[in-house]
């Protein structure tokens, strides 16, 4: 068992906003023109953080998107909010984030790193948006032959043994060295929140969900990703009902793919890709030109 009086002082000691408490580099941002007629939600992964994706959203403002990074329930503060916190909390969050979003402007794209992926996925199957991107996303775990069991039987049975894992920055997975101290995320992650990652995979790769992603998806994966199962991404990427899709593999890097050595590769691919949603008709306009034509 870890004892609980080592789990406050690992987070606690990290740089924080002194109003509001929040993790530096966990705030939620909003960058770009107010007016902007397209917009871009970013959505981190599980313990993470907004900036786990680089320079990508000070990219996108510059181009002239509103961008919204968001922060998830449970993120940002200490690992204990996280530890109660449901997959429903999670997607409701994100669903909110984007449909106020969808309120003010005429496009929206989602852009989710790991678990942040899995929640764009499945709010691209609820509401509408008009693309998603999805890196290092988590649709399951990363296998290897010395595990024994299937990961995710071990983050059952870890459950039951202890309460907490670390993570921490020796366990964040980038292989440019100099990223792993620029990324912020908790350092220590309670195996019940664990336990809720395997219930938004089995949510996210249900036929109905995947079926119902219609929209443009861009995918950035890395055959090397030792935390999100790249097979299991691919097997979902392949099962979405979208006709304009596209899955680009960079193997110099690893989960954190926006930080990693591919990261200028991988925030030109988003780029273009926003840049195609640009020139297209927005999902809802497409739909209102449908109705009427029928």
């Amino acid at each position: 068992m870890i004892p609980s009086f080592l789990i406050d002082p690992a987070d606690r000691n990290a740089p924080r906003d002194p109003q509001t408490g929040v993790m530096r580099g966990s705030e939620a941002r909003d960058l770009g023109p107010e007016d902007a007629p397209n917009a871009v939600l970013f959505v981190h992964g599980f313990a993470g953080a907004g900036n786990n994706f680089n320079d990508l959203p000070e990219r996108l403002a510059a181009k002239g998107w509103r961008v919204r990074v968001m922060r998830l329930p449970g993120h940002g503060t200490s690992p204990r909010d996280l530890e109660n916190v449901t997959a429903d909390e999670l997607l409701s969050a994100v669903v909110s984030e984007a449909t106020t979003l969808r309120e003010k402007h005429t496009r929206v794209v989602l852009v989710g790193h790991s678990m942040g992926g899995a929640l764009s996925t499945l709010t691209a199957s609820r509401v509408p948006v008009d693309g998603i991107v999805l890196g290092g996303a988590y649709f399951g775990m990363t296998d290897r032959w010395y595990y024994g069991l299937k990961p995710e039987r071990w983050t059952t049975l870890g459950r039951a043994v202890t309460r907490w894992v670390y993570k921490g920055r020796l366990f964040t997975q980038v292989n440019r060295k100099e990223a792993k101290k620029k990324i912020v995320s908790y350092t220590w992650i309670p195996t019940k929140s664990s336990v809720m990652l395997l219930e938004l995979a089995r949510r996210v790769n249900e036929p109905s969900t995947l079926s119902h992603v219609t929209c443009p998806v861009l995918m950035v994966h890395s055959h090397g990703d030792v935390a999100a199962s790249a097979k299991a991404a691919e097997r979902a990427f392949n099962a979405m009902a979208s006709t304009k899709k596209e899955l680009l593999w960079f193997d110099r890097s690893n989960h954190h793919i926006y930080w990693d050595y591919d990261a200028d590769k991988v925030a030109e691919a988003v780029e273009g890709f926003c840049e195609m949603i640009e020139g297209s008709d927005s999902v809802v306009s497409h739909a209102k030109a449908v109705s009427s034509g029928s």
